[in-house]
């Protein structure tokens, strides 16, 4: 593995755990901005982090920039939350995005677009899964699929989020400035803010854009960093807790999915939908939405770990219409699935069955258009997180 990387992740294995004080501070906000439902909150404190060792970079074929370009200073400050007069028409349709612009005072220009993001035909070559095993403490594993042989190309001793691209991730912090973003292939700037405690990181379709929360007692919501420029913008507080991105990227939608707007707060839709998911006490989050809206997929636990905070949802344990909440069929039958939404509409649907993965690609009309089945690489589940290739 590259130094800088090593050094990164040593760095941050460091970091003292963060103070309750701080944990419940968060969790007032997460709860505000997302689920509307009263929830005990517990978390696990990030321990050390340690990439897998031997050929990582070798893994990912990609075009990357082998150092990072000059900082630069890019306007950056923070931003009063904004209000909007009782008597402004537009106060009921738009949302104006609230919290600090440039947290930790990050200076960087970024890495460029990815170029990941692509209409699929056929599922490409390269699938990256997050697995885990058995057992409460059992922590994941990032295993890449190419050729149908499996390689490990993330050890996961703490918290790693993985871009759709397959390439790019967040390393979680528990407090302070000290989160890092970073690829496979070497490239990595750390100093970022981010809070995984209560509101994990949520990555756009393109790999470019990620929806992070800070751990300051004082911040009002969650923000945007844009990989490809460096930049920092906040968002709405409605959806600033762990959202989920519309299949095309163009649209953010709150964890509980009665809302979506853009990122700056514009063309505000409610999902009536939501009324049917959100009565049911088992109900646990939204996991993907396709591009115009229409479908979502929900996960369901038991009632105590259903509550805002202990789980990200990511299954798709019901498929259904966000205008009525009516239940779908998905175009394949499936165990235990994940579903990803493209920009097209068509969708992928990951099914971790015994002993399996199988992985199909269908079209907007639910036909399929390939499917994959790949060996078997967990006992506790199996997500699909890297599926674009540029």
């Amino acid at each position: 593995m590259p130094d800088s990387i090593r050094e990164v992740l040593q760095g941050i294995a460091e970091v003292e755990p963060p103070s309750r004080d701080l944990a419940a501070g968060a969790y007032r906000r997460a709860r505000s901005i997302a689920r509307r439902r009263v929830a005990t909150i517990a978390f696990a404190v990030v321990a050390g982090l340690a990439m897998a060792g031997g050929t990582t970079a070798a893994i990912v074929d990609r075009d990357r920039a082998e150092e990072l370009p000059p900082a630069v200073d890019p306007t950056v400050g923070a931003t009063d939350p904004t209000t909007v007069p009782d008597d402004d028409p537009t106060a009921e349709d738009e949302a104006t995005p609230t919290g600090a612009e440039a947290p930790c005072g990050l200076e960087w220009s970024g890495w460029a677009p990815s170029g990941s993001m692509t209409d699929l035909g056929t599922l490409p070559d390269g699938l990256v899964f997050e697995v885990r095993q058995d057992g409460a403490s059992a922590e994941p594993t990032f295993v890449r699929f190419e050729g149908g042989e499996p390689q490990t190309v993330l050890q996961n001793d703490g918290e790693y989020f993985m871009a759709p691209d397959g390439s790019r991730f967040l390393v979680g912090s528990p407090d302070g400035c000290t989160g890092t973003v970073a690829t496979l292939t070497g490239d990595k700037v750390d100093g970022v803010g981010v809070f995984t405690a209560q509101c994990k990181p949520s990555w756009s379709p393109d790999s470019d854009r990620v929806v992070l929360n800070e751990a300051d007692a004082s911040s009002t919501g969650g923000y945007l960093l844009d990989l490809s420029t460096g930049e920092a913008a906040a968002v709405p507080e409605e959806v600033g807790c762990s959202p989920r991105w519309s299949g095309d990227g163009e649209f953010l939608v709150s964890s509980d999915g009665s809302v979506a707007m853009r990122p700056d707060g514009g063309d505000r839709v409610e999902l009536a939908g939501a009324e049917v998911w959100n009565a049911d006490e088992e109900f646990t989050g939204v996991s993907s939405v396709s591009a115009d809206l229409s479908r979502a997929c929900l996960q369901y636990d038991d009632a105590e770990t259903a509550q805002a905070g202990h789980t990200q949802a990511h299954r798709c344990d019901r498929y259904v219409d966000t205008a009525t909440g009516e239940v779908l069929d998905l175009p394949v039958e499936a165990q235990n699935p994940n579903v990803v939404f493209l920009a097209d509409g068509s969708m992928i649907v990951c099914d971790d069955q015994y002993g399996q993965i199988v992985v199909t690609l269908a079209d907007s009309d639910g036909k399929t258009m390939n499917a994959v089945q790949l060996p078997g690489q967990s006992s506790g589940g199996t997500i699909l997180r890297g599926y674009y290739t540029g």
